[in-house]
């Protein structure tokens, strides 16, 4: 088995995990099934980004961006929610292209508080929105409505199953972007960006494009996130947001995709199970993340890779070099 193999392989594993507990599981489990996904397709987001060499941590200002289009659009005007779904993912789209025209052109530290900044004008913003009732928020923001397939997605159990298909064919596609040969000068691009640049590889370009796309899913992981919970807050785009989908994606492996999926699971679990335990449970679950970091830098999912590496270059070398 390659690398790349056995990386989408634990990618198919946690689907079919997803799917097989969902079918099984209460209204309180079918829950944490669907905020687990949703926050899935948020770190797929971020880690297509980090495949440019690139890490937000103002990622939550798209989340809100498509959250604060569908509730608008369906709440205040009341237009269907799948055109409301539509206009959060082109907003998105248009607002990261709008704010990396200037975010992109720098690097590392500039770059995260660069897009830090802008999450914080719109959290901002948000909060004292009359028009979004404010710090208050605003209910009543309704799920898209797909009853005339058959399917009713205010059931817990079918809202989670559709989180998660949708997880799926997003991390699919992201899949075929990262392969490609686009995918594959972001990931030189992040290697070794003035390499690239010296043999004409236009690099503000590509991550233009990567920071883009990726705002684009975000937004849409926003737009199902206000449906999830039926509830617009200027939360969504809070620093706090942004925090939670940088660590679900480097416990699970920053630059792998799968990884993100894997953190925002264990991210969603660790929650769940140390909130109902102890008190201050966000001490243990920081210590649990600087744990990880320490013990394996490059995530669980990265962490298993490089084993699985070096296993194979030890079979490949056999008795007679291990003897030499």
């Amino acid at each position: 088995m390659t690398r790349h193999m056995l990386r989408r392989s634990i990618g198919v594993a946690l689907l079919i995990g997803a799917l097989v507990a969902n079918r099984f599981a209460g209204f309180f489990a079918q829950d944490l099934i669907a905020e687990a996904a949703i926050l899935a397709i948020f770190a797929l987001s971020l880690d297509l980004l980090a495949t440019s060499g690139l890490v937000s941590f103002g990622h939550a200002g798209l989340l809100g961006v498509g959250g604060y289009i569908f509730g608008g659009l369906t709440v205040l005007l009341g237009l269907p929610p799948a055109l409301g779904v539509l206009a959060a993912v082109a907003g998105g789209l248009a607002v990261a292209f709008v704010v990396g025209l200037f975010a992109v052109r720098t690097t590392g530290a500039f770059f995260i508080m660069v897009t830090l900044a802008v999450a914080e004008m719109f959290f901002a913003w948000a909060f004292r929105s009359r028009m979004f009732n404010g710090a208050d928020g605003m209910g009543g923001v309704p799920r898209l409505d797909l009853t005339s397939i058959g399917v009713d997605l205010n059931d817990p159990a079918a809202f989670a199953l559709g989180a998660v298909l949708l997880c799926a064919v997003i991390w699919a596609l992201l899949e075929l972007v990262v392969a490609s040969p686009f995918g594959r000068t972001l990931d030189a691009i992040r290697q070794n960006a003035g390499r690239v640049s010296a043999l004409g590889g236009r690099v503000f370009a590509y991550r233009l494009a990567a920071f883009t796309v990726s705002g684009g899913v975000a937004a849409l992981a926003g737009a199902l996130k206000v449906q999830h919970t039926n509830f617009l807050s200027p939360d969504l785009a809070s620093w706090f947001a942004s925090g939670d989908v940088l660590i679900a994606v480097v416990i699970g492996g920053i630059g792998t995709l799968v990884g993100g999926m894997l953190g925002a699971a264990a991210l969603v679990l660790l929650k769940d199970v140390l909130s109902g335990m102890v008190g201050h449970w966000y001490l243990f679950l920081g210590a649990i993340f600087i744990t990880v970091a320490i013990a394996m830098p490059q995530g669980l999912v990265g962490s298993l890779l490089n084993y699985w590496d070096a296993r194979r270059a030890r079979t490949a070398k056999g008795p007679e070099g291990e003897g030499a």
